[in-house]
């Protein structure tokens, strides 16, 4: 926060805070343990290696769909999901769309709208990558998962259709760059189970798919999806029984097991993150309710997982990346300071722990994968950005990216700095010393907007 902005947001978010702590009071103590279970991969092959691209069947221009019904046990009268799904395969035109509006900010270039819903939400997961000399940017219209592409910035290709999908909040991407291949998970918040895919991208802005579109069972009510992919290698996580769980999946080639069931009495998100020597996972509740972040990781391929060490404060807003064998998180705690918080494999107990700003709603991290560090975060109208060289310790001095025309979207909209829809998302890896921004002007009809934040050489 500036110090020219008033004391009622302090005040209020106070309120916030006090009712919002007691009732979380009330919902007991969270619980951990490990449960495994094996289903078959039924949506085809496992994702091929780059230099399979060029012997996979491209579709230009055609769109292939299928029905996909599944028979999982507990999910209410019916017992039975089905799901319409479109792969579509064209490559995009590359033409603004003229039914974006004029909106006069700068360093910024309107994207897409949707009708309804979120586009984004979910500041924990991805949905913005850099491949094939390309920006993309997966939303939900308030109908579709759909994605456009950039190459400039500037002027962004039509929207392409994924599949149905109404909310933002319920589908996630990741983008391996040895393999070029983009993966999703994609949940409807009444199922039990996720579907999931993946494919192959191109300069011309279009997605070769593997595999048709698989579903995994889960249990009842999955949202909050989180999918990372190297290869052949892919995990996924969710939140499921109507927030009562957190369950981790992972497919290795051609079998879907269950590695991870974390029961708590909140709603919860996770994020899944590589590590040199396996895999991480960041959790806590999420659903605007200040709590405690916790961290967990496998060096075995999910057959064991290590105590949860937890943050020592209470977060509203979550994202993290990972280094080598070091998870590096932001959050905004229950204060509205961003906090930068580290945990390495194998300590017990979280390391660096130190305040990036102050007075903001939301804030978001990524990483080159080495050596830098790139946080973004905003308050009511401005959004600011700061990098770490990780070598030296040493953070560079905040800097403005843009004050948009209006204040930022939140949800309701402006009664609460908690109750937002979370309207920014940048990607797991910057690509070089720009950063990409994807943020969220309107007030439903959200515009989606693109910035670029020019990070330290």
């Amino acid at each position: 926060m500036k110090p020219n902005q008033g004391t009622s947001t302090a005040i209020g978010a106070a309120a916030v805070v006090s009712a919002i702590l007691v009732g979380a009071a009330l919902f007991g103590i969270l619980s951990f343990y490990s449960l495994s279970s094996t289903v078959s991969n039924t949506g085809g092959s496992s994702p091929a290696s780059k230099q399979a691209k060029t012997t996979t069947a491209t579709t230009t221009g055609k769109t292939n769909s299928s029905i996909v019904t599944v028979n999982p046990t507990g999910c209410g009268p019916s017992n039975e999901s089905v799901k319409f799904v479109n792969m579509t395969f064209p490559a995009p035109t590359s033409s603004q769309p003229a039914s974006l509006p004029d909106v006069q900010t700068g360093n910024a270039t309107p994207v897409g709208n949707t009708q309804r819903g979120f586009p984004l939400n979910g500041m924990q997961q991805r949905k913005v990558f850099s491949a094939d000399g390309l920006t993309w940017v997966f939303y939900s219209d308030g109908k579709d998962m759909v994605y456009q592409t950039s190459r400039d910035g500037n002027i962004w290709s039509s929207q392409v259709n994924v599949t149905a999908q109404p909310k933002g909040f319920h589908f996630s991407i990741w983008y391996d760059p040895d393999s070029n291949t983009v993966y999703y998970v994609n949940t409807d918040g009444f199922s039990c189970g996720f579907w999931y895919g993946w494919g192959h991208t191109d300069s011309d802005g279009r997605i070769t798919w593997g595999i048709k579109e698989g579903f995994v069972p889960t249990g009842p009510f999955g949202t909050n999806p989180y999918i990372y992919g190297k290869g052949k290698d892919v995990w996924v996580s969710l939140q499921t029984g109507g927030g009562d769980d957190i369950e981790v999946w992972r497919s290795n080639d051609s079998i879907w097991a269950r590695r991870l069931v974390i029961p708590t009495m909140l709603g919860s998100v996770s994020i899944l993150l590589p590590l040199s020597s396996g895999i991480a996972l960041v959790f806590g509740v999420g659903n605007y309710r200040p709590y405690s972040q916790n961290i967990t990781t496998t060096v075995d391929g999910g057959k064991t997982w290590s105590p949860p060490v937890s943050t020592r404060e209470l977060y509203i807003t979550q994202s993290a990346v990972s280094v080598a064998n070091t998870v590096y998180f932001v959050g905004v705690d229950k204060s509205l300071d961003l906090r930068l918080v580290s945990y390495t494999l194998g300590d017990s107990s979280v390391g660096k722990d130190e305040i990036v700003a102050s007075g903001v709603y939301r804030g978001v991290i990524s990483t080159n994968g080495a050596s830098e560090l790139a946080v973004v975060y905003a308050d009511n109208s401005s959004i600011y950005y700061r990098s770490l060289s990780l070598p030296v310790e040493n953070w560079s001095p905040e800097s403005l990216l843009l004050t948009a025309p209006s204040p930022l979207p939140m949800h309701p909209p402006q009664s609460s700095p908690y109750l937002n829809c979370d309207p920014l998302m940048i990607p797991y890896l910057s690509p070089n010393n720009r950063l990409p921004v994807v943020w969220l002007y309107g007030n439903n009809p959200f515009v989606l907007m693109f910035s670029v934040a020019s990070l330290p050489a």
